[in-house]
């Protein structure tokens, strides 16, 4: 069984910026590998015909928004549940996660940069899918000028985050956070104490 963890996230999923912890706490005490795989949610839900948070029914919103709370307050991590900007389009907020990682490679770094963008929607009330905004946060994250200059325009990015789309369509891969481990796939971040048995096996 190959000793890392795909995981499949957005910037603009809560449930992906609650899973930063744990993953976290996986990475240090296990010393395992954890691939951040940036993908195409729009699509994905259109191919399962899954509907946005707004189209779904009121008591499943209302519910998912005290669930927000819950974890907010379980976790000790701070959450606007309703943000200003949200839903936004994630690509390019999506596209700079890629571009470092095909830079840098450093799990600190994306981490860090993955929870910023996070923060920037769930706390900050900031807009992901502004290109100035996305910069801004990998300016103060140090990623180098020359990787933020080109990752909009840089084909082999656009692809990455394609290919990613397409693997986790071919894991049966229908929400996030999705984990991947070996052959198990682990929907949600609540699913993160599952995914620490396994690998313990």
């Amino acid at each position: 069984m190959k000793k890392s963890i795909d995981f499949y996230m957005v910037t603009i999923s809560p449930w992906c910026y609650f899973a930063l912890k744990g993953l976290k706490s996986l990475f240090d005490e296990h010393k395992i590998e954890i691939n951040f795989k940036p993908v195409d949610i729009m699509s994905i839900f259109k191919e399962n015909q899954t509907k946005g948070v707004k189209d779904r029914p009121l008591p499943v919103q209302k519910n998912r928004l005290n669930e927000l709370k819950r974890w907010s307050d379980y976790l000790s991590v701070k959450l606007n549940s309703s943000p200003k900007f949200h839903p936004v389009n994630p690509e390019i907020s999506s596209k700079i996660i890629i571009s470092s990682l095909l830079h840098e490679n450093s799990f600190e770094k994306t981490l860090n940069l993955v929870t910023k963008l996070c923060e920037a929607v769930w706390v900050n009330d900031l807009n992901v899918s502004d290109i100035d905004v996305v910069t801004k946060i990998a300016n103060d994250e140090g990623i180098n000028n020359d990787i933020i200059g080109s990752f909009l325009t840089d084909e082999i990015i656009t692809e990455q985050l394609n290919k990613n789309t397409l693997h986790a369509k071919e894991n049966n891969v229908f929400g996030v956070p999705t984990f991947i481990y070996g052959n198990e796939l682990f929907f949600g971040q609540d699913r993160l104490f599952m995914l620490e048995q396994l690998i313990k096996e």
